[in-house]
């Protein structure tokens, strides 16, 4: 009898966690979330951009000794984003030169090996 019991726990769990489970790659912005390591070229300290997402947004401020910006950016339909302020890191500091505060800018991001989204190209809007 215990094992009865037992096996309908097991099937009554499987019933319910197998339909989430199946249903998280149905969710806005999770197909771009796969394995960091496959998608990037972490060994060689380059990232290997497998997809890049494009933006528009407006410079709120820049730092250049950190190699961040903080953008005020519009919705990233491709991943599921409304538009919000963000720091974010660029792929390369002398990105960041010739451009200032109040600048609206095209800007492109993609994931470095560590999972965080990284501007991978930034210039002025329209350029």
């Amino acid at each position: 009898m215990k094992h009865f019991y037992l096996t309908i726990i097991l099937a009554c769990s499987a019933a319910v966690t197998l339909p989430a489970y199946a249903a998280m790659g149905d969710m806005p912005g999770m197909a771009n979330m796969g394995n960091s390591a496959k998608n990037m070229g972490a060994a060689s300290g380059q990232m290997a951009v497998t997809q890049a997402f494009m933006a528009q947004g407006k410079i709120n401020s820049i730092n250049p000794d950190a190699g961040t910006v903080n953008i005020t950016h519009g919705p990233i339909k491709a991943l599921a984003w409304p538009g919000m302020t963000m720091n974010f890191p660029v792929q390369d500091k002398a990105m960041l030169n010739g451009l200032k505060a109040g600048e609206i800018v095209d800007f492109d991001l993609a994931k470095d090996p560590a999972g965080r989204y990284v501007i991978t190209r930034i210039a002025p809007a329209g350029q």
